[in-house]
Formats: structure tokens, sequence, C-alpha cells
């Protein structure tokens, strides 16, 4: 079903990790804004990735209603159970409530249970109720529907559940290409307009810097900025460059803030009555004149000897020594 990046997906998708806009903006609300890419939307979460109204968001609902139906019809699905699943879908992609009161004939007897009620929240992630095999297997047993592998129990719900982890893939695939562009051009306007959002909040931050920092990492104005770098390249290295030097200025300089202390004068108003007295002179120490012995030291000289003459340090060849002599003993 899935290969190496939609299993990625899929992990993400059914744990709740899906990087939408209103998770990744909690890391950095000015670089991932939490707004829906394609709609009004001011968060977008995991829900309203599938619901989003955006005409060119919505071609996957009739994307996934007509493949449903022919997968429930290749399995023997129970005519009930695919009306009530396509009934339900219907209102929870439109962001209706589902009217009770309307509920067809075919499929109103299946609602009084509270087991077959759909939360799609739940539904789309695999988990169902084990009462809509039960009901499968009941359809098929009372119709003389021979029993296989693919039309009743753990198969049959996961060939509906892959054919729809598959489709919200696709809407995946069409959400982020309206978040980071479709073409390169528009990918490039997207970086443009990222980088701009995130050059702005650093020039937010300027007075909080040192002047010296304002001189060396800023230009006059924001607008200054943009006429003399305007690719996004250049922004991005930029960025790169001085927004550690600059978060790392700004936090010295609340720590210096922090730290400052008053004199006690300014928090404290000190009223004394009477003057106060001069202290005691302390008593002058005696000083002690050190006595100073001088012995009179006797020069030693030694009798210097003059060096033996340089033949006398020559080493006089030895003589070879003779291998001892060991008489022979005589035989015994």
């Amino acid at each position: 079903m899935f290969k190496d990046g939609p299993h990625i997906f899929l992990v993400k998708f059914l744990h709740g990790w899906l990087p939408v806009g209103k998770l990744v903006s909690r890391y950095n609300s000015v670089k991932y804004p939490s707004a829906c890419p394609s709609c009004d939307e001011p968060s977008e979460d995991s829900e309203h990735y599938l619901t989003c109204p955006n005409p060119e968001r919505c071609k996957w609902h009739t994307a996934l209603k007509t493949p449903l139906w022919h997968r429930c019809e290749s399995v023997d699905t129970d005519p009930a159970l695919l009306d009530l699943l396509q009934w339900d879908l219907n209102h929870w992609l439109q962001g209706t409530p589902i009217p009770t009161h309307r509920v067809p004939k075919q499929i109103a007897h299946l609602l009084h249970s509270q087991t077959t009620i759909l939360e799609w929240d739940n539904f789309l992630l695999g988990w169902w109720s084990k009462h809509w095999t039960t009901l499968q297997l009941q359809y098929l047993q009372r119709n003389h529907i021979e029993v296989k592998h693919k039309n009743h129990g753990l198969s049959w719900s996961s060939n509906i559940i892959h054919l729809m982890w598959d489709h919200c893939y696709n809407e995946w695939i069409t959400r982020n290409k309206a978040r980071h562009g479709k073409d390169a051009a528009n990918k490039a306007q997207r970086r443009l307009e990222q980088a701009h959002r995130r050059i702005r909040d650093l020039y937010d931050l300027k007075p909080k810097c040192s002047l010296q920092a304002q001189r060396h990492y800023y230009y006059p104005t924001v607008e200054d900025h943009f006429c003399r770098d305007t690719d996004a390249s250049s922004l991005e290295n930029w960025l790169e460059t001085y927004q550690p030097m600059i978060m790392q200025n700004v936090r010295h300089q609340r720590t210096i803030l922090d730290r400052r202390l008053h004199p006690i004068d300014e928090v404290f108003h000190l009223i004394r009555t009477t003057p106060p007295r001069n202290p005691t002179p302390m008593m002058a120490s005696r000083q002690r004149t050190p006595i100073l012995t001088t012995r009179s030291m006797t020069h030693i000289s030694f009798p210097t000897e003059s060096h033996p003459p340089l033949q006398h340090w020559r080493q006089q060849p030895q003589q070879q020594d003779q291998p001892p002599h060991h008489p022979t003993r005589p035989p015994q």
C-alpha cells in the first residue's frame, strides 16, 4: 500500500503528529504560521486539513466517494452499511451535524445502536467497532453469500481502511503544495515571504540590543535591508549568520537589566537624629627594629689542578682475552 515516504506520513497521521499549522506554530510562530494555507482558518489542525472548504482542496471528496463505492461492492458489503458510510461521510466532510430525523429508512435501525454511530476522528484512523464486522457477517449468512477471506472480518474492514488512508495521503500532498508552492517560482515566492517574516521579527528586537550590536548587525531600517538583499538566499544567509548573535545579545542585555542593583539610599530614606561621632583613633603599634647581625664569611679557595694531557684520556687498546684452557679429562 505505502512506500517509504507515505509510511512516515501514516505513522504521524495515526498518532496525531502531522506537522499542521497548529502544531508547528508552537516551535516558531513567525517561521511556521498556524493559519491554513488555503482558507481563512486561523488554526489548522489535523481535522481541518481534511475538511478545508477551499475548492481545490475539496476535490478529494469526490475522488474518495467513487472508489469507496466500488471497493465496497467488490467485497460484498452490506448495502445498509455502505449507505450509512457514505451518508455520514458527506456530512462530516461538509462540516454539518448528522440530522438523525432525516435518516434513510434502510439505515435507521443501525443508528439506534450506539456502537455503529460513526465518529470520523477515529474512523479514519482505523478504529472501527467490532459491531461492523458482526453486521457484515450476518448479512452474508442471511443472503446465503459465500463467506470468503476478503468479505468479512478484519480483511474486509482493513481493505476499506487502506483505501481511505491512500486518499488522506493524497490530500496531504495537495495541502503541502498549497503551503510550500507547486512549482519552482511559487516555492521561491514562499521562501521569500517566510524570510521577510523572520527578518521583520528580528528588527522588532533591535531596541533591545546594545548600541554596538545595532550598528554591526542591522541596517538603518528593514526596508533598506530588503532593498539591499532582494533574493531569498541572501536573506536566509543573513538569518543564519546574525540571528544567533542577535538572540544572544538580547539575552545578555536582559540579564544586565535584571541584575542591576540600586543604591540603598534610593530604596530607603535614612534619617539621622544625631551627627556621627568621630571614631577613636587606634593605638599606634610599636615598631620593632630588626636586629641585623653580620657575620664575616671566609672565602675558601680550592686548588685547581691542571687537566691531564689528551693522551692520558685515550683508552689503551685492550688485549683480547684468550679462551680458558681446560684440560682434557681422561676417559673413564
